[in-house]
């Protein structure tokens, strides 16, 4: 049943990414390539003026589809949680069960998705057990709509709904994504004006074979594209957009 789930989910992102490749790829340079989330630190951050960080879950924190944050870097990100000047919110392309399960593993962080309805644009918020419905066009909404299509990254809508989640729409430069994944991640980001930081995939055996052709994949055309990436906070890397690429 996960495997189908998963299924439906990489040939819904598929959907969105193949048909528009060339013009995607323009945007897969992320701002920053950083070997671990554990090189992330609350003094880079604050040089940077970094205020808030989307993140990424499966393959960025943890495994697929695993029940906590991967042992290795639980100490550096449970740090970043705490930290009192900085706000999180988790952007995800997983099923709504997923959500739940990230909305208890997280449930101070909200969780981000999105949905093509018959009103437009939807996003369900969902923070621990609660959920709410918001609409850019009509607000707050009081129970669920009728869901046409999910929302999969890449999308700005997605990104656009995680910043007016945590009141910071009118400051993208100031928010960090952290993922793994160019085509997904990577070109989210870049196409609100966010920073990135690429993170290489965490257990990559743990994912579907469909996803691991794809980050293969991703990972070729990027070294095509730029060569093979430089990892680490480099005096250059600061807010580097890559909107023209």
């Amino acid at each position: 049943m996960r495997m189908g789930i998963m299924s439906e989910t990489w040939l819904q992102t598929a959907r969105r990414v193949l048909p528009n490749l060339v013009r995607l790829s323009r945007q897969i340079r992320p701002t920053i390539h950083l070997s671990s989330v554990s090189d992330i630190c609350l003094e880079q951050l604050n040089r940077e003026g970094i205020k808030a960080i989307l993140w990424d879950v499966d393959g960025t924190l943890m495994a697929h589809h695993a029940g906590r944050v991967d042992p290795s870097i639980a100490g550096a990100f449970t740090a970043l949680l705490r930290a009192t000047d900085l706000r999180h919110a988790i952007v995800s392309n997983c099923q709504e069960a997923r959500a739940a399960e990230l909305g208890q593993m997280f449930p101070e962080v909200p969780v981000v998705l999105g949905y093509e309805t018959k009103v437009g644009c939807v996003f369900r918020i969902t923070r621990d057990v609660e959920t709410k419905w918001w609409s850019p066009d009509h607000g707050r909404l009081f129970g669920k709509p009728e869901i046409v299509s999910p929302i999969r990254k890449p999308s700005a809508k997605l990104i656009e709904s995680a910043l007016v989640e945590l009141n910071m729409s009118n400051e993208p430069e100031a928010v960090l994504l952290v993922g793994d994944q160019y085509f997904t991640d990577i070109v989210s980001a870049n196409l609100v004006g966010v920073r990135s930081a690429k993170v290489p995939t965490m257990k990559q055996s743990s994912f579907p074979i469909p996803v691991k052709l794809s980050q293969q994949l991703e990972t070729i055309l990027y070294r095509l594209k730029y060569g093979r990436p430089s990892f680490g906070w480099l005096e250059e890397t600061k807010i580097q957009h890559t909107a023209e690429d």
